[in-house]
């Protein structure tokens, strides 16, 4: 808290610096779950106001962030697919297509969140395959916080879905928020089929480094998965055929998942995702107390606390400061200030929501381009596409809060994997810079 004592930095407000203060104590906290994560996110609420960062008022408003019911909505639905057995269904026809070995049954989760995310919004590529992964992990009977396989299982999920994210503009809303921002700022655009153009090498090559990990040097507890075959295999013997309740379950999938393919623009995902739980309990597909049973509240208010922690960095200005701080003073080749540019984005959305990180770094970043005359289209890409690569913190993207919230692995886990795929990330970015977008006419 060293922070709060210190003069105020220039540039930076005091309620900025308080702000600061407040990040590093609770991801500090979150690191070394001095208490527990929940408990962490609600000292860092009561920080807001009492340091006098934000009002009372808006420091609980923001716990009401749409990304906090998306994340609810999803764990409800997960639980009516749980619950009803669909869930087993789904996860024995994955086993059957990509289950002949644990390390190809990772592949397949992680190549069909992926392929799912270039559809639809990686968080609802998380929320359906979410269910499935469980059911897999349970019938495996596999311990929580102790099997390195279930956490590779929710991880491959989580990341799958990440990674498969920045391909499309359907992958997460940063990706549309940073071409308006180029637009209003230049008059200039970026069609759907060129940002694949642009984009495809570094999921495509992500994808390529996770899967030889998986292959070559991730440690794999269990010999097969033919267990989890034959428990599925024979509680849906018993089950039979579709039940009434598993038939009005799809219904409603349905109509989400047409939702979030097509009505995205018009109805925000949060809310399809709330109205498709209501759904659930108006069909009386499950009641309340499975729901209860199923749902781990503590993720809940993990990212609600997380979020007004972060907001309140973009809010009192500390992140511009910070940007600035970074960016402003330093005298670097356009190659290393592009590069400089993608870490900084990728270890920013780490911290805060990745549509927040590219709100606030891509005006920054081309007020400094402009020094350098730089294509506009090569500023938007470097900080849109390594803004959508969280893979540390559940707090990073809701894939992995999603995943976080099975109870299977720690935040250090994912933290230890997840640098590791941040460094991935940022080399592959460089290595596209460097050698592919020129390519395609983005010089720099």
């Amino acid at each position: 808290m060293l922070l709060l004592v210190l003069p105020t930095f220039e540039g930076l407000s005091i309620e900025g610096q308080r702000a600061l203060a407040v990040f590093v104590l609770v991801m500090t906290f979150w690191l070394t779950n001095i208490i527990p994560l929940a408990i962490t996110a609600l000292l860092g609420m009561v920080l807001m106001p009492l340091l006098n960062i934000m009002s009372v008022d808006h420091t609980f408003a923001l716990f009401g962030n749409k990304a906090i019911f998306f994340i609810l909505g999803a764990l409800i639905i997960s639980a009516a697919l749980y619950y009803t057995g669909l869930g087993s269904r789904m996860a024995f026809s994955i086993i059957k297509l990509f289950g002949n070995s644990p390390r190809n049954l990772l592949v397949g989760i992680l190549l069909t969140a992926a392929s799912m995310a270039c559809l639809m919004p990686e968080h609802a590529v998380a929320a359906l395959l979410f269910p499935i992964v469980m059911e897999i992990a349970l019938s495996l009977e596999l311990k929580p916080l102790e099997s390195i396989y279930a956490k590779l299982l929710f991880l491959s999920m989580a990341w799958g879905a990440i990674i498969g994210g920045i391909t499309t503009y359907l992958g997460g809303s940063r990706n549309l928020l940073a071409v308006e921002i180029l637009e209003q700022k230049y008059n200039m655009s970026i069609g759907f089929f060129e940002w694949i153009k642009y984009s495809w090498p570094i999921p495509t090559l992500m994808l390529i480094f996770f899967m030889l990990l998986i292959w070559k040097y991730f440690k794999i507890d269990i010999n097969n998965i033919d267990k989890a075959y034959s428990v599925l295999e024979d509680k849906l013997a018993q089950k039979g055929g579709l039940s009434f309740a598993e038939k009005k379950l799809i219904g409603v999938l349905i109509i989400i998942i047409f939702s979030w393919l097509f009505l995205a623009q018009i109805i925000h995902i949060s809310v399809t995702a709330v109205a498709g739980a209501v759904l659930i309990f108006i069909l009386k597909i499950v009641v309340w107390r499975e729901i209860e049973e199923y749902v781990n509240w503590g993720i809940i208010i993990m990212c609600g606390g997380a979020i007004v922690v972060a907001s309140s960095l973009v809010e009192t200005g500390a992140t511009s400061w910070l940007s600035n701080q970074i960016f402003a003073e330093l005298d670097l080749s356009i190659f290393w200030f592009l590069s400089l540019l993608a870490l900084f984005t990728i270890l920013l959305t780490e911290g805060v929501s990745n549509v927040a990180a590219v709100a606030v770094v891509l005006p920054i970043a081309f007020s400094i381009s402009d020094i350098y005359q730089l294509n506009p289209i090569i500023i938007t890409l470097s900080v849109a596409l390594p803004g959508g690569l969280a893979f540390m913190f559940p707090m990073g993207s809701p894939p992995n809060a999603i995943a976080f919230s099975s109870g299977y692995y720690k935040i250090e886990d994912s933290v230890k994997l997840g640098i590791i795929l941040n460094i991935a990330g940022w080399l592959i970015y460089m290595l596209v810079l460097k050698f592919y977008w020129p390519l395609l006419g983005l010089r720099f």
